[in-house]
């Protein structure tokens, strides 16, 4: 379970580092990267609700509230509906890609940050905030990459 979203982290840093840093020459290649990332990140929410909650929601909030509440001291489980949110958009901005490429590639620049910002968001909490041991150290070096190719590319931007 623990490989699926390692990988999909992988893949989203490589995908946001071709995308500020390379655009045009490496749409192809980002796209992949793009659509693998959101894949295996979906793939690992299924398996941690097969797995650790049987396909419980229940079970899963109150896995959500005990690990925000070890965390931050807040008891609350709401963090599982911006998973929720999460997937959904990201599975949405894939099929966009996909089905439209045109029109993604001439979206409005914040669309694109809003996606952008989202993920890592979600990575920073999942792969550094709320994780221990090496796997924190894979999540903070996987966000500076994110965070170098956007500056690295911040002049670039028109339609990230």
């Amino acid at each position: 379970m623990r490989a699926t979203i390692l990988a999909s982290l992988i893949a989203y840093a490589a995908a946001e580092y071709l995308w500020f840093g390379h655009r045009a020459s490496a749409f192809r290649a980002r796209a992949v990267l793009w659509t693998a990332a959101a894949v295996l990140c979906i793939a690992h929410a299924a398996l941690a609700f097969e797995v650790r909650h049987d396909w419980s929601h229940d079970a899963a909030w109150a896995q959500t509230a005990a690990q925000t509440a070890a965390v931050t001291g807040l008891d609350w489980g709401g963090g599982l509906y911006a998973n929720y949110v999460f997937l959904a958009l990201w599975g949405a901005d894939v099929a966009w890609l996909w089905c439209s490429p045109g029109s993604y590639l001439r979206r409005h620049a914040v669309v694109s940050a809003a996606v952008s910002a989202s993920a890592l968001f979600m990575f920073i909490n999942g792969a550094v905030v709320f994780v221990r041991g090496p796997a924190r150290v894979l999540g903070a070096i996987a966000v500076a990459v994110v965070m170098w190719a956007w500056w690295r590319g911040r002049d670039k931007i028109v339609t990230a």
